[in-house]
């Protein structure tokens, strides 16, 4: 059983921080001012250097661990929130019938323009089905007066949240079946993966990169729709990679907490981030 020592480790350091990211994103739904969202992004990136840092110092390091997946936890939950009530409001809007469509804001973009997205920042507008002359935007009366209503009427009355337990459950079922997926092709096939690394590194920075700048800058619907198909891609690769690696340091005879640790993190991120692309894009399709 030795050589399974580190197997063992891993996947009970792993199973311990999606138990503890489960809780925290039970409690929390919604940050309550901006500077306990900062604070949780903050605190996150902090725990992660610890963890990194105090990797092999048996027992801290499973503390920094249990801490780390507390603050992922607790900005976990205000997320699938965010997600779930973008989901219910197209719903409702659908039982309005009320449609959308969008105009370019900027018609004679330049070829520079388009190549950094300018012409996807468009203005989103909406009509009846009823009345398509007569359009509104988001900053409205009309729109209000729909987003008032609700928050009233649906929100409050949970309307449409099994419909979106649906989506988390499909989103959980993907998830797992990757990581399944993932460790089956490992173990199967005798392929090196670790060539994977650089390729992975690279493109995840990538996304990173155009997120944050389609975030705050070119705020593109379906560019963000593309980044979560990007995303599930990337890190599906990743679970293959970081199996591989662990596949490779049991045969290696490492037991070590210090790789425990890291390969349940990097496995624990891979699983997290797989899971809200596959939400983002389910949550769309719905």
């Amino acid at each position: 059983m030795e050589p399974n020592l580190l197997m063992s480790r891993t996947f009970l350091i792993l199973g311990g921080m999606l138990i503890v990211t489960t809780l925290t994103a039970r409690f929390n739904k919604a940050y309550e001012t901006t500077l306990e969202a900062v604070f949780t992004i903050g605190g996150t990136f902090l725990f992660l250097i610890m963890v990194m840092i105090y990797a092999d110092s048996y027992p801290l390091n499973l503390v920094m661990v249990a801490i780390f997946s507390g603050f992922i936890g607790w900005s976990l939950g205000p997320t699938i929130a965010y997600i779930g009530e973008r989901f219910k409001f197209r719903k409702y809007l659908k039982s309005k019938a009320v449609l959308s469509k969008t105009v370019k804001k900027n018609p004679n973009a330049t070829f520079v323009e388009k190549m950094f997205g300018a012409d996807d920042e468009k203005k989103y507008i909406y009509y009846y089905a009823s009345e398509p002359a007569k359009t509104f935007d988001n900053m409205s009366d009309e729109f209000k007066k729909l987003k008032d209503d609700f928050n009233k009427n649906v929100l409050s009355h949970d309307k449409y949240n099994q419909e979106w337990q649906n989506v988390v459950f499909q989103a959980m079922t993907g998830t797992t079946l990757a990581v399944i997926v993932a460790g089956a092709i490992v173990a199967y096939f005798p392929t090196d993966f670790s060539f994977l690394g650089i390729f992975l590194w690279i493109s995840l920075l990538a996304l990173i990169v155009v997120e944050v700048l389609n975030a705050f800058v070119f705020k593109s619907e379906r560019r963000r729709i593309i980044y979560s198909y990007c995303g599930v891609v990337i890190f599906s690769l990743y679970l293959i990679y970081d199996f591989n690696y662990l596949e490779k340091a049991i045969a290696a005879g490492d037991n070590s907490w210090g790789t425990a640790v890291r390969v349940a993190v990097n496995l624990y991120l891979d699983i997290i981030n797989l899971f809200l692309d596959l939400l983002e894009i389910l949550a769309e399709s719905n």
